[in-house]
């Protein structure tokens, strides 16, 4: 199966890790579980939504110092054995996906994937995710009740694919080889400032 994926990808963070990034860009590691495509390097098409990643997560450090940093990430190649999955838009095998990967929430849980995808390719779930998968576990809810929850605001209004947002995942340190690391934007004063690998700052 051949697919032909975006060729910039972008990445929210903090200013902080940049250095790490640098060194290795994929370092399961630090990959999180309980996220909705399980553990991976989250990536979008979208410049804007990786914003909003960066923001959030500048907002939840702990150090409260660290600035919203997106990362632009360049896809090269696509390895020659990986197991891809893409959802095209969200569905009831969607919402039962993310509502299986988000109920992982130590690393040391077993996947819920027989065989976990290489690179999965979906819709996001609504910001509020967490709170709803919560509310499933102490309820007993099924994915019905779940997937009608994650495409609604918290004021209740149903969204569609579009403005979910979409994210390419990256699962397996085996596309370490198949990504460079352009460069990265850093929100300073109000205002994003794009630094290369190589060279000094360039506003933009």
């Amino acid at each position: 199966m051949d697919i032909i994926t975006p060729q910039r990808l972008f990445h929210g963070t903090t200013h902080n890790l940049v250095g790490h990034f640098k060194e290795r860009l994929l370092d399961q590691c630090y990959w999180r579980p309980g996220r909705d495509f399980g553990e991976g390097f989250y990536t979008t098409i979208s410049a804007a939504q990786a914003r909003i990643w960066a923001h959030r997560a500048a907002s939840r450090s702990l150090r409260g110092d660290e600035r919203p940093c997106v990362l632009e990430i360049e896809l090269t190649q696509v390895p020659a054995s990986m197991v891809p999955l893409i959802f095209l838009s969200d569905s009831l095998a969607w919402a039962e996906f993310v509502m299986a990967h988000r109920k992982v929430t130590i690393k040391s849980q077993p996947d819920p994937c027989k065989a976990h995808p290489d690179i999965i390719i979906g819709p996001m779930a609504d910001g509020d995710t967490g709170r709803i998968i919560e509310e499933a576990v102490q309820l007993n809810k099924d994915v019905h009740w779940f997937y009608d929850q994650i495409l609604r605001t918290t004021r209740g209004r149903k969204l569609d694919a579009l403005r979910l947002g979409n994210q390419v995942v990256f699962s397996s340190e085996k596309w370490a080889t198949s990504l460079r690391f352009v460069g990265y934007n850093i929100f300073t004063g109000g205002r994003w400032t794009y630094h290369d690998n190589t060279s000094s700052a360039e506003s933009v």
